[in-house]
């Protein structure tokens, strides 16, 4: 719960907003300034907590993680098939999917490559790796499952939009980008690619 300006905000109240202004306006637009106006919080609070804004960032990236391995854990629980459960079980989660974006979006920043990646083998060790090759009837060894598991990943994540995270719209997003890279990874150029093999 967000502190109103009549309470003096703690910790999480900080955390809490300042996970969803990093997840609805990225990393770049994160402002201490903006995140005191709307709890109603002295800036010399936040620093009385966090020291500066990079320790602020890194405490975002644990709550994330922390959030990433729920996701997953209800994944297990919850997904029996690919489509439509994963996506069900996505819809629930906006503000962390969003934070995700944020992720990949700035993954020139290599906190946030190494956190997304994390996620993604996370969620795919846990439970999608399995609902991806029964679904498809693929039989490859798991590194090469998540090879493409990722490149699907990578395609999904470029597509989607934070204004429509709805289960229906990503489903049809992931169901257009397997068909293309399963048609692509029995190709020839697939082979020989994922061989080391020139071309």
């Amino acid at each position: 719960m967000i502190a109103s300006s009549t309470n003096k905000a703690t910790k999480q109240d900080w955390l809490e907003l300042g996970y969803q202004h990093f997840a609805t306006f990225g990393p770049d637009n994160l402002s201490i300034k903006r995140l005191s106006k709307e709890l109603g919080a002295s800036r010399a609070s936040f620093y009385n907590y966090f020291g500066d804004a990079d320790v602020f960032i890194d405490e975002l990236l644990t709550m994330h993680w922390k959030i990433a391995v729920n996701f997953s854990n209800e994944g297990k629980s919850f997904c029996t098939q690919l489509f439509p459960d994963l996506y069900d079980v996505l819809a629930k989660y906006p503000i962390p999917l969003q934070f995700n974006i944020q992720l990949f979006r700035h993954r020139h920043v290599p906190a946030y490559n190494f956190l997304f990646i994390k996620t993604y083998e996370n969620s795919a060790n846990a439970f999608l790796l399995k609902l991806f090759a029964q679904e498809f009837n693929l039989s490859q060894p798991e590194s090469e499952l998540f090879k493409l598991w990722l490149t699907v990943g990578e395609a999904w994540y470029s597509r989607l939009n934070p204004e429509d995270l709805s289960a229906s719209t990503m489903e049809n997003h992931a169901r257009e980008i397997l068909d293309a890279v399963i048609q692509f990874s029995g190709s020839t150029l697939y082979s020989s690619l994922s061989a080391g093999n020139a071309i």
